[in-house]
């Protein structure tokens, strides 16, 4: 014999554990993909070293270099976010065929731009403190 609130508890349990592993492993994904965004932006950021050189040599201001770099790997990010959430959408409707939660829907592509954001922000700006005449030099 157990009261109704132990049965549920019971009942629940099972219920729970995806839900707690989604809540470990969400955040270590998105930490990944952060780290993904990061490698594959600092490695173009390491192939195009002469162009940023020449662009800063002909007096482009390193916020403009650092815009362009990140206006360019953005709207990669933003073109594979768009794909993802239509997926996650046609998924819902079709699968679940639950209620769309603005707070999910909306938030988490909203957060993995954001993360991509600082993902290309930090190799594009280590590449403008590079002294434009070393940067000529390498080819």
């Amino acid at each position: 014999m157990r009261t109704l609130n132990e049965h549920v508890e019971k009942n629940l349990f099972l219920r729970r554990i995806p839900a707690r592993m989604f809540v470990v492993l969400g955040p270590a994904l998105l930490m990944l993909a952060a780290i993904g965004i990061y490698a594959v932006v600092a490695y173009s950021v390491s192939q195009r070293t002469t162009e940023i050189g020449v662009q800063l040599a002909l007096g482009a201001t390193a916020r403009r270099v650092v815009s362009q770099i990140v206006g360019e790997s953005l709207r990669i990010v933003s073109v594979g976010a768009m794909v993802g959430w239509a997926l996650a959408v046609m998924i819902n409707l079709h699968l679940v065929r639950g209620p769309l939660y603005l707070s999910v829907f909306g938030g988490v592509p909203l957060l993995l731009v954001c993360v991509a954001t600082l993902a290309c922000w930090l190799p594009a700006r280590r590449a403008t403190r590079v002294d434009p005449i070393v940067a000529l030099r390498q080819e």
